[in-house]
C-alpha cells in the first residue's frame, strides 16, 4: 500500500515537473522558426574546380535555417519600406552534393523590402566547412526578387515562408574566400517550413522515459530489501 502510494506521489510529482518543462520550453522556443530549402547549382567558379569534381551544375541543393521570429527591425521607417533584422539566424546547413557548410562566426541578417517597384528577400550569413581547392567558404545567401512589387505587403519579417512563385528570380550562392571566381550559385526551388515536434509528443517521451527510470528504481529497491 505505501508503495503504490509512494508511486502515486512519485508520478503526480514527475507530471508537474513534465508539465513545467514542457510549458517553459514552448515559451522559450515559440520565437524560433525554421524554413528548409532546395535548389540546383547552376553556375560553378572556375577557383573551385576539382578533380574529381566538389561540384557541378545540376547538383542537388538542400539546407535549412532557423531564426528568430521575434527579433526586432533595426531599421525604423515609416511607412515601413525596409525591414533589416540582424543577428536572427541561430542555425544554418547548406548541403550541395555531398559538401556540408554550416553557420559560422560573425554577423547575420534577413532583410525584407517591400518598395514602390520592388519586393525583395535577402538572406545572408557567415558559413564554415571544409576548404575547397584551397578556398574556405565564408558566405551564404538567398535573395528572392519580385520586380511587380506584390510578394510582400509590409517589411514585416516571414513567419512563414514566401511563396517562390511571387519573385521573378530565386536564387543562392555559397561564396568562399580569396580573389576570383569562387562562388557555387544557382536556383532555389522550394521554400518550405518544417514541422515542429509537437509538445504533447515531447511530454510523452519524457514521461515514458520517467516512467522507466521509475521502474528500474522499484527493482533495485526490491533486490536489496531481498538480499
Amino acid at each position: 500500500m505505501h508503495y503504490i502510494r509512494a508511486v502515486c506521489l512519485s508520478l503526480s510529482f514527475m507530471g508537474g515537473m513534465l508539465l513545467c518543462a514542457g510549458i517553459a520550453a514552448t515559451s522559450a522556443t515559440a520565437a524560433l522558426v525554421t524554413f528548409n530549402f532546395t535548389g540546383t547549382v547552376s553556375n560553378v567558379g572556375n577557383k573551385l574546380n576539382t578533380n574529381p569534381a566538389t561540384f557541378s551544375t545540376g547538383q542537388a541543393v538542400s539546407g535549412s535555417y532557423t531564426f528568430n521570429s521575434a527579433t526586432t527591425d533595426s531599421i525604423v521607417d515609416v511607412p515601413g519600406k525596409t525591414g533589416l533584422y540582424n543577428n536572427t539566424i541561430s542555425n544554418l546547413v547548406v548541403h550541395i552534393g555531398s559538401y556540408t557548410a554550416t553557420l559560422g562566426a560573425g554577423s547575420n541578417f534577413i532583410e525584407v523590402e517591400n518598395k514602390n517597384n520592388v519586393d525583395r528577400y535577402t538572406l545572408q550569413a557567415p558559413v564554415t566547412g571544409d576548404p575547397v581547392n584551397g578556398r574556405i567558404p565564408n558566405l551564404f545567401e538567398i535573395k528572392l526578387t519580385d520586380s511587380s512589387h506584390t510578394a510582400f505587403s509590409n517589411d514585416h519579417l516571414p513567419t512563414s515562408p514566401p511563396s517562390l512563385s511571387s519573385f521573378n528570380t530565386e536564387t543562392f550562392r555559397l561564396k568562399f574566400n580569396g580573389q576570383g571566381a569562387a562562388t557555387v550559385s544557382g536556383v532555389i526551388n522550394t521554400l518550405t517550413a518544417a514541422v515542429p515536434l509537437p509538445a504533447a509528443v515531447i511530454l510523452f517521451g519524457a514521461g515514458l522515459v520517467a516512467l522507466v527510470g521509475l521502474g528500474a528504481g522499484s527493482w533495485r529497491q526490491k533486490k536489496h530489501s531481498l538480499a
